[in-house]
């Protein structure tokens, strides 16, 4: 397995590769796919076809340009739009509905109250990579960046990015101790069944998390299931692998949410201010 996460890795070394940057200008490009559900904020999750040249085929999070132009599309609406992508954000226009598609139920369709910035955290009781309970009263006292992920997923954009974003994460923390003191970095896994302690200690130890300052969680699949619902995160089983949504949260040393970033889009320096900003007495 450390192979594997080793090789997904180096991928996002190149700097062809989108998630750390690129040029100013606006990119284009014209996707097809699926509509897999509406998120309360009017952000869409759809199961798009590949991108060629820029990303594979995945279910993902898009947001579009003109909510008034995505108010009339639905769940199972076959779609092509225009995805249009600079440095600081990602937006969809131009829907034409090219189709319908019954679709199968997924947890998404589980009513679970969605928190936002200044809710607090709901309450849960997970496993992390040592074995010991983790639960939403250990956060307290610290400031958590906290972010949901899986050890098999093979797409560089997603997990393996967040892996990255972490260690870089956990560098610039490193850099600071008196910061470090203060904050922790928590991966959350979307597939408990495979994501057991163990294998989260061996991914840990690929990625170069340390233990004081990155941890793991894991836990029974329908407490993970009702965290992730609960964050907006959107997850599908796809076969042996998960199609999900990506969503990285900052939460303050009294268990409420600070800041809820989606995507991959957020940057280290994003993060760091508003760690800081929000321990300003």
């Amino acid at each position: 397995m450390n192979l594997r996460i080793l090789l997904l890795l180096s991928l996002l070394a190149s700097p062809a590769n989108a998630v750390f940057g690129g040029t100013a200008s606006e990119k284009h490009f014209d996707v097809t796919g699926l509509i897999k559900a509406r998120l309360d904020d009017g952000a869409l999750v759809i199961q798009h076809e590949e991108i060629p040249g820029y990303m594979a085929a995945m279910t993902m999070r898009f947001t579009p340009a003109n909510p008034h132009e995505a108010a009339a599309l639905q769940p199972g609406d076959r779609v092509r739009f225009r995805y249009r992508v600079s440095d600081d954000k990602d937006v969809a226009d131009r829907f034409v509905v090219t189709g319908k598609e019954e679709l199968k139920p997924a947890n998404h369709t589980v009513r679970t109250r969605r928190v936002k910035p200044g809710d607090t955290v709901p309450a849960f009781s997970l496993l992390d990579e040592s074995g010991g309970t983790l639960t939403h009263d250990s956060l307290r006292g610290r400031y958590t960046v906290a972010t949901f992920i899986f050890t098999r997923c093979p797409v560089p954009e997603f997990c393996p990015a967040m892996a990255l974003k972490f260690g870089a994460l956990q560098k610039a923390l490193a850099d600071d101790p008196a910061l470090a003191l203060r904050t922790r970095l928590l991966s959350i896994t979307l597939d408990p069944e495979f994501d057991r302690p163990d294998i989260l200690a061996a991914y840990g130890k690929a990625v170069g998390a340390k233990p004081e300052l990155w941890n793991f969680a894991t836990g029974d699949k329908s407490d993970l299931e009702a965290l992730s619902r609960a964050f907006a995160v959107y997850t599908e089983r796809n076969g042996v692998t998960l199609d999900h949504t990506l969503c990285t949260a900052l939460i303050g040393p009294d268990g409420r949410i600070v800041e809820i970033w989606r995507g991959n889009a957020w940057s280290i320096d994003e993060t760091l201010a508003a760690i800081r900003k929000a321990a300003q007495p």
